[in-house]
């Protein structure tokens, strides 16, 4: 078989570095040809943000050598995802008179990659950078709701699109941690997390019937509404599973690690089919006898916990007035999603809305992509799509833009040659649990949450 499309993802975590090697014959499917995790230390990267280059380059150094090892690559080029509570998106509905109308009655791709490249020379806030222009449905002429602008008959083109916008010195602490873990690694494209998210555990049949993609990490619950194929709505809530952690270790009178162990390995969703007499023996100090904790009480702690970011998102679904369109219901990914009958505590609390937790999908069924059919993947493999197929067909990207860029695809091979391998400090990033007191405190709401839809 003739060699296909590699591709490479990176995911930079709160509390790991995930990277995922895939090959792809067509758009369809990919195979998984390596994968690696390496832990990130506390507090280097908080909410999202990378706080310590070193620390994160050094974990991501580990994780793209450990990847080329496994998978026998020399990997010069990734995708790597960006997120946190700092992503600011803007809703906007520009117009201009068509630069091709002059020559040409039809709409071009000249006409929309000359509307996408002035979006990105749009103001916006002096610090912010902006990453994505994410196009909903065009205008030509007095005719809305055009979902495939070429080709149609008109002079002004305009349309609804969502600007990505992010802190620059928060960008370029990604850049620059990829940097410290070598000069020569090159991000072919950096995407925005949740939506990388939506590659891997979504099909074309869920966007484009309605579906809202929650992808619940350890610092940050995002989430990512998709209507007749295209992003219409991205939030973040600084809320995650660093909270239930943090719950158990309170309730339990454990330490953190005891706490994460615990939910990961004996944590359920749901209180109600526990039973009463189950008891686990946590080992949470050396030279202590074990403590005697019962499954049912660390179940309704994280039950509670769950309860409380289900109603964040629901609420975030209500207010982006996308709730009755939503046929395909929620989708649950990220690390959190795992917890046994999450899918019912959503389910109850979002108004019996359909729920299912998402895996990555599309992988050729091979030992590797067993263990990488994993919520705790969706990000990286997501990222691995992105050199595959596009966040949008109508579009050769959504990542900024330049004249080269817009008229190529933005599919290359990846290829990364293994540096010297240096041991990367363990740890696992927790911060002290939330409230809804805490989330929606204060005057100003502006720093709780960020997102915007059309």
């Amino acid at each position: 078989m003739n060699k296909g499309i590699i591709s490479v993802g990176l995911d930079i975590g709160s509390t790991k570095v995930a990277a995922v090697a895939v090959e792809s014959h067509d758009q369809d499917m990919i195979e998984i040809i390596g994968f690696s995790e390496v832990k990130v230390p506390e507090d280097a990267i908080v909410r999202g943000v990378v706080k310590n280059v070193k620390q994160v380059g050094l974990a991501i150094r580990s994780a793209i050598t450990e990847l080329a090892m496994r998978s026998d690559l020399e990997i010069r080029n990734v995708n790597v995802g960006f997120g946190g509570t700092n992503v600011q998106v803007m809703s906007i509905t520009p117009n201009m008179v068509r630069p091709t109308s002059a020559s040409s009655n039809e709409v071009t791709q000249t006409d929309v990659d000359q509307l996408i490249r002035d979006l990105y020379r749009a103001q916006t806030e002096p610090n912010n950078e902006v990453m994505h222009i994410i196009p909903g449905e065009f205008t030509v002429d007095n005719g809305k709701g055009v979902k495939e602008p070429v080709g149609r008959i008109g002079v002004r083109l305009g349309g609804e699109f969502l600007v990505v916008s992010s802190n620059k010195q928060v960008i370029d602490a990604t850049r620059n941690s990829l940097k410290w873990a070598d000069p020569e690694l090159v991000h072919e494209q950096l995407l925005l997390s949740p939506i990388a998210a939506g590659l891997a555990v979504l099909n074309d049949e869920e966007t484009e019937a309605g579906t809202a993609l929650v992808d619940i990490g350890d610092h940050v619950t995002d989430i990512v509404i998709y209507h007749h194929g295209v992003v219409r709505h991205v939030v973040s809530l600084p809320i995650g599973g660093a909270q239930i952690t943090a719950d158990l270790k309170i309730g339990c009178g454990i330490q953190t690690n005891n706490a994460e162990n615990l939910k990961i390995q004996h944590g359920e969703g749901l209180a109600e089919p526990v039973a009463l007499n189950i008891e686990i023996l946590v080992n949470y100090l050396r030279g202590r006898e074990p403590k005697r904790v019962l499954k049912k009480n660390v179940a309704l702690i994280i039950e509670e916990r769950l309860k409380e970011i289900a109603a964040l998102v629901y609420a975030e679904i209500l207010e982006s007035g996308f709730s009755d369109l939503l046929v395909g219901g929620l989708v649950l990914t990220g690390g959190t999603a795992n917890l046994p009958d999450i899918e019912t505590v959503f389910s109850r609390v979002a108004g019996n809305m359909p729920v299912k937790v998402g895996i990555p999908g599309g992988l050729a069924n091979t030992p590797k992509a067993d263990e990488v059919a994993n919520t705790l993947y969706a990000t990286a493999v997501g990222l691995a799509w992105a050199g595959i197929k596009r966040v949008d067909p109508r579009l050769a990207s959504i990542c900024p833009v330049s004249a080269s860029s817009l008229s190529k695809a933005p599919i290359r091979e990846s290829r990364f040659k293994p540096t010297d391998q240096d041991s990367n400090p363990d740890g696992s990033g927790m911060f002290p649990g939330w409230s809804l007191r805490n989330i929606f405190g204060g005057s100003n709401d502006k720093g709780d949450k960020t997102g915007g839809g059309y």
